[in-house]
């Protein structure tokens, strides 16, 4: 037997007729590879500043790149350095100077990378890789170069690397972590003459209102 439960009336949130309702709208966040600020964009704000960080390269374990907070914290743990684990390293640039284009980033070789959370208010956000610009409608959050681990290490994905990048201060001991290379197009597959054999691809992250 279906039984009909009555209650109080159903009131909109509506305080007259000729309100709309209000659409929540949807926010996004992004990792800014390279800087421990957020850039200088409407709606945009930081979330957390950190230090890039992953998996060893030599190791095949899990490991992609992540942003880690400068201000961990810690439930409960142990420092006996247990190797019954997944393991965690910071991230250096490898830039390898010199090099003539991108010229930028060469000073970077063996620094530890910083990186921040940046919060995209009422946007989604979309890292193209292989764009210096943003398609219609889009508006550019930073742009910079394709970084990811060497072609025959263990792989963790790909970042988008502000073409400015700084480094963490005091950190260019080469202690060779989770690593970042630049990243270059090869013919063959990939279609050519539109990508160049050879050439470090760019990347753009972009937003839009929704």
């Amino acid at each position: 037997m279906l039984l009909s439960v009555s209650g109080p009336p159903t009131h909109s949130p509506l305080t007259n007729s000729t309100q709309s309702p209000v659409t929540p709208r949807s926010s996004s966040t992004y990792v800014h590879w390279g800087m421990n600020t957020c850039p200088n964009v409407t709606a945009t704000t930081m979330v957390y500043s950190g230090q890039a960080a992953g998996g060893h390269h030599l190791h095949t374990g899990s490991g992609e790149y992540i942003c880690l907070p400068n201000d961990p914290e810690y439930d409960k743990y142990n420092q006996n350095n247990d190797e019954n684990r997944s393991l965690m390293y910071g991230a250096e640039y490898e830039t390898h100077a010199p090099i003539t284009n991108p010229p930028a980033l060469s000073d970077l070789h063996d620094h530890d990378v910083p990186c921040s959370v940046c919060l995209a208010r009422g946007k989604t956000t979309l890292m193209i890789p292989g764009r210096t610009s943003c398609y219609s409608g889009w508006t550019k959050e930073y742009q910079g170069y394709l970084m990811g681990e060497y072609h025959s290490y263990q792989g963790k994905g790909y970042v988008c690397m502000d073409k400015n990048a700084e480094a963490l201060n005091g950190t260019d001991a080469d202690l060779n972590g989770a690593l970042l290379y630049f990243v270059e197009g090869r013919c063959g597959n990939l279609q050519c003459p539109q990508y160049l054999e050879g050439a470090e691809l760019a990347c753009v992250v972009c937003s839009i209102t929704i």
